[in-house]
């Protein structure tokens, strides 16, 4: 039984109290400029000059999109886009099976890879592509191979203006590559060691921003989630310790900020080693823009506008995931993901110059016992004898002396205080939804001329609504662990064959998915 205590109640501080909660729990909300219906979910975007931008699709079909959200222009390509990239106005598309193509109005050129193309990003000289081999290769604006090099699995590609190159391995290991693909850096795990890179970005001073993680598997003194910084010329700069795995990194003039799997919004300075908070929200950062002095984050089904001080201007919620923000001149483009497979989310279209409203906002009450035709209606004399304080029987002035004291009240046991809102949070964060697997769709392919066929087991697509995939376990139809990546590659001869794919998300549910090949 908790001790009986003394609590001094103030009439005004609680007023103030409950003042202060209304102001935080007040957030103003902004409308959509656009709303468009989509056939499918957006799986990768790309800006384009003129305020306009592309995206692609898993059947292959890949729009055009001005500033409104209307298409401009269709084309259908070979299979699943994977990847887009705009090289000096000229788009780049790369697909799953069929290689990467370039448009302009119309195509341009068309280069095939045998094994399909992964990740393809572009810099102000080239593009550059990783295949499903290992591969990386270097392509010029007419589409001619520039340079060529195997490393390994790569899992992401970025580039910086200069033309500077950098390539997450699947291993772990992180490449700095020149313009011919040359290596710059190597940076490969540590030894026993299993690490993964979860993103990266180019500083506009050219310093390679990127996060690493060990899985909480260190074996050595590195912190278990960190920002490393590297220079194309001198190397590894120096590394800054995150409270969780960074899942985005947007570049700044001043340094950069971090979006973290634990909803933690960071920000961190040249120069620095320690991170500054600006917010904590309530799930993972998916997305973050510079827009003006504000950012605009995403973090699950809301985008916010957010000063560099942690102030949230404005909030938009959207119908599905936001796994894409694109800035458009002087609009923004919004698109997600529900995870039901179901009817895909909109194309939203929104200005976050917008004023914001604020459907909460308190409504003054007004007195009920005065009229406003009446206000100001007694004579000055009569105003006098109101203000003047009645005569009242003796012993009266001390108990109205007594009523205007704060009040000192003996409690047992204080009441728990529940804040509804933060209740329902707290709750939903406790729930733990199952990861979705994801094997795609079943497939016939032809065998080659040695009678077998190469197939690609893809399971990118697999999510976790409310955390990440921490597990993969691909199976084939005899129960064998045959893959424990997203992408599986193998080899098949003639027939039917069944593969199982298992998720496990980083709180230990998981889901199972299979998909039948025929090969013929």
């Amino acid at each position: 039984m908790l001790p009986r205590e003394k609590i001094r109640l103030s009439a005004q501080t609680r007023q103030n109290e409950v003042a202060a909660i209304a102001q935080e729990l007040m957030r103003g909300a902004i409308d959509a400029l656009a709303t468009i219906e989509m056939d499918e979910v957006v799986r990768c975007v790309c800006t384009l000059p003129g305020g306009n931008f592309a995206a692609g699709f898993d059947s292959g079909i890949l729009h055009i999109y001005g500033s409104d959200g209307v298409v401009i222009s269709t084309a259908t390509l070979d299979s699943r886009v994977v990847g887009l990239a705009s090289l000096r106005g000229v788009l780049v598309a790369g697909t799953s099976t069929g290689g990467v193509q370039a448009f302009q109005d119309e195509p341009l050129w068309d280069r095939p890879l045998e094994s399909g193309c992964e990740v393809v990003t572009a810099s102000s000289l080239h593009t550059v592509v990783a295949d499903g081999t290992g591969q990386l290769i270097s392509l010029a604006d007419d589409g001619s191979e520039v340079a060529q090099a195997e490393f390994g699995h790569v899992t992401s590609l970025t580039c910086s203006p200069e033309g500077v190159f950098a390539a997450a391995l699947e291993d772990g290991r992180l490449l700095l590559l020149g313009p011919a693909l040359e290596v710059l850096h190597d940076s490969p795990a540590a030894e026993d060691d299993v690490e993964t890179i979860s993103c990266m970005a180019f500083r506009h001073d050219g310093v390679l921003l990127v996060a690493r993680n060990s899985l909480g598997m260190t074996v050595d003194d590195r912190p278990e989630n960190r920002l490393e910084c590297w220079h194309p010329e001198n190397g590894l700069l120096n590394t800054s310790e995150l409270p969780s795995r960074a899942t985005v990194l947007r570049p700044t003039e001043s340094g950069t900020i971090v979006g973290c799997f634990d909803g933690s919004l960071l920000s961190l300075d040249i120069g620095d080693s320690d991170p500054r908070l600006i917010a904590r929200l309530d799930y993972q950062v998916s997305q973050i823009i510079q827009w003006g002095d504000d950012i605009l984050v995403a973090s699950w089904f809301d985008v916010f506008r957010i000063t560099t001080m942690g102030e949230v201007v404005w909030y938009f919620e959207h119908i599905g995931v936001v796994e894409h923000i694109l800035p458009l001149a002087e609009r923004v483009a919004l698109m997600g993901d529900d995870g039901k497979g179901r009817t895909p989310p909109p194309l939203v279209i929104i200005d976050p110059d917008s004023p914001p409203r604020y459907d909460d906002m308190p409504v003054e009450m007004e007195n009920p016992s005065v009229s406003e035709e009446y206000s100001g209606a007694l004579s000055d004399e009569e105003q006098r004898r109101v203000d003047m304080r009645p005569n009242m029987p003796e012993g009266a002035e001390s108990i109205l002396d007594t009523l205007h004291e704060d009040t000192e009240l003996e409690v047992g046991p204080p009441a728990i205080e529940s804040d509804l809102l933060e209740d329902l949070s707290a709750a939903a964060r406790a729930i733990n939804l199952p990861p979705v697997a994801d094997a795609g769709e079943d497939r016939t392919v032809d065998v080659d001329e040695e009678g077998k066929a190469t197939v690609l087991l893809d399971g990118e697509r697999s999510y976790d609504p409310d955390g990440s995939i921490g597990r993969w376990a691909w199976g084939d139809g005899r129960g064998n662990v045959i893959g424990d990546t997203p992408q599986v590659r193998v080899r098949l001869s003639g027939g039917v064959h069944v593969f199982h794919l298992t998720v496990t998300d980083d709180r230990g549910a998981s889901s199972k998915s299979t998909i039948t090949v025929q090969v013929r």
